[in-house]
């Protein structure tokens, strides 16, 4: 054999050896682990419900002038987030005016809001303490419109809309937090207006035989959200706990979460 085919050969050799002394490096110990994590989220749920056997709704005929109907109902978290409002708007809609002339808006404005009261109801407490009217002069209309400036107090307004479930205002210190009650009591009076027209008629007779729909239509809001920092504990989150001023609680989870080992080997 040639000197020239021996160190191709040699040189082949050697090339072969490294090949196999790099493939095992492939060849390693090898270890694994898994964090184990959980994510699940609240229930924003508002029960409307009346006293034990009493209507919480007002569907009344054959009224007239100088009647009057009272109704309470509660508000009830029964979800699992903190409710922060509890925001109301009227609407009205099928009315029938009984071929007797008037409109819509006109006998909207012949009932007037005579108690409008709402409660932190903790136990039971079903009369309300605190009335939110600024005036004695809103009528239904006024809901229907939301036109409620210098009508409500301002605690209770947001934008043009009723807060039933205010933080802070006097009676109603924790907002509506899980399984917490607010009342709502609200009375409305058929106007008496002894007004005559010239006829000898009065006024209100065009109101006669007529009839409407109309709607309390009620949205229960969150709390913002807060961020969970690195040393704060798993666990339940605790905005279910705001306090008067709008402040988190100090802890901000429960601390205690459903993973029982945080990390597997």
């Amino acid at each position: 054999m040639s000197i020239k085919k021996k160190l191709g050969l040699g040189v082949a050799t050697a090339a072969l050896g490294l090949s196999l002394v790099g493939g095992g490096t492939y060849a390693a110990f090898n270890d694994t682990a898994t964090v184990n994590n959980h994510f699940a989220s609240g229930t924003l749920d508002l029960n409307v419900k009346g006293g034990k056997n009493k209507p919480v709704n007002f569907d009344l005929s054959n009224m007239k002038p100088g009647d009057s109907v009272e109704r309470i109902f509660k508000l009830k978290n029964v979800g699992t987030l903190a409710i922060k409002e509890v925001l109301m708007n009227v609407r009205a809609d099928e009315f029938d005016n009984g071929g007797n002339g008037s409109t819509m808006e006109d006998y909207l404005k012949q009932f007037t809001i005579k108690v409008f009261k709402v409660d932190q109801d903790p136990e039971g407490y079903t009369y309300g303490r605190e009335s939110i009217l600024e005036s004695k002069d809103v009528t239904l209309y006024d809901l229907y419109t939301g036109d409620l400036n210098g009508k409500v107090k301002e605690g209770y307004l947001e934008g043009n809309r009723i807060n039933l479930a205010p933080v802070g205002s006097n009676h109603t210190d924790q907002g509506l937090v899980s399984e917490s009650n607010n009342s709502v009591r609200i009375e409305i009076a058929f106007k008496n207006d002894k007004k005559k027209k010239e006829n000898g008629e009065y006024e209100q007779n065009k109101y006669m035989n007529n009839s409407i729909d109309f709607f309390f239509d009620l949205e229960a809001t969150q709390w913002d959200g807060i961020k969970i920092k690195k040393d704060d504990a798993n666990g339940k989150i605790n905005n279910d706990k705001q306090v008067q001023d709008n402040r988190l609680p100090r802890d901000n989870t429960s601390g205690s979460g459903k993973v029982e080992n945080p990390v597997t080997d």
